[in-house]
């Protein structure tokens, strides 16, 4: 389960058997969700993040969503 990317406390996490479409797990204070990427970025899956930590795990996919897309591809081919 490699952590591709840490950035303002949340942890960034595309784990190697997983599937598509491109996704990846977030943590934060023991919460977490699943934000998908490669077309749009939306929530999946959410456990526990409140609206404002949602908000800022989604820009932070956004803002780096090359880099996320470029890991998803490493990892799955």
């Amino acid at each position: 389960m490699p952590t591709v990317l840490r950035e303002q406390g949340f942890r960034f996490i595309i784990y190697v058997n997983d599937h598509p479409p491109a996704h990846v797990h977030i943590q934060h204070q023991g919460n977490w969700a699943i934000i998908e990427f490669e077309t749009r970025v939306f929530v999946r899956k959410n456990q526990g993040l409140n609206r404002r930590e949602i908000a800022i795990a989604e820009i932070l996919v956004e803002d780096n969503a090359e880099f996320l897309l470029s890991e998803w591809r490493k990892i799955h081919g």
